[in-house]
């Protein structure tokens, strides 16, 4: 095992790379949560246009769906609770989950980049890493269920929908 030494403080190369697996991991796993999202507030903009008879072309709800992909999660949040996508307590769990995501993304470098050098604070890091990534999986799951649920309460065949998801990606091959 390779160690590191920089200014008197010990790491190894194991501990890099564990703490690089983890981000990579909860990186994967928040993008996963986000397109749950992404398609979940796309279908309730289309189905929004529905009831107010508007029509529009497979085009048009494709520009839809890609506006929402351009969206980071905190956007996104906000076009949830615009197209009332969450609910009450999801909107809470999306609010503190934001916030790691922020930590993660913007400032786990700088305000952590000591901890690989103390026993107590590698653990605490990898722990908050390990707990963002259950997290993402948990509220993915939530959210997808719910949107199955709120698909299949406005008369949709969720079958039939799997189904050509299932010819799209066959053809995107």
């Amino acid at each position: 095992m390779a160690t590191l030494t920089s200014r008197n403080m010990t790491y190894t190369i194991d501990d890099v790379n564990h703490l690089y697996l983890s981000i990579g991991e909860a990186i994967w796993n928040l993008q996963h949560l986000e397109n749950v999202m992404t398609t979940y507030n796309a279908l309730r903009i289309l189905q929004k246009k529905r009831e107010k008879k508007i029509l529009f072309s497979d085009e048009q709800a494709f520009k839809i769906l890609e506006k929402q992909r351009k969206l980071t999660l905190g956007p996104l949040i906000s076009s949830a609770k615009d197209n009332h996508t969450l609910s009450k307590e999801l909107e809470g769990r999306f609010e503190n989950f934001l916030t790691e995501r922020n930590w993660l993304i913007h400032k786990c470098v700088i305000s952590d980049y000591l901890s690989l050098r103390n026993k107590e604070s590698k653990e605490k890091l990898f722990l908050r890493i390990t707990a963002f990534i259950e997290d993402a999986v948990s509220l993915k799951r939530e959210l997808y269920n719910q949107m199955q649920r709120w698909f299949e309460g406005k008369g949709y065949d969720l079958e039939k929908a799997y189904a050509l998801a299932d010819e799209l990606l066959d053809k995107s091959k």
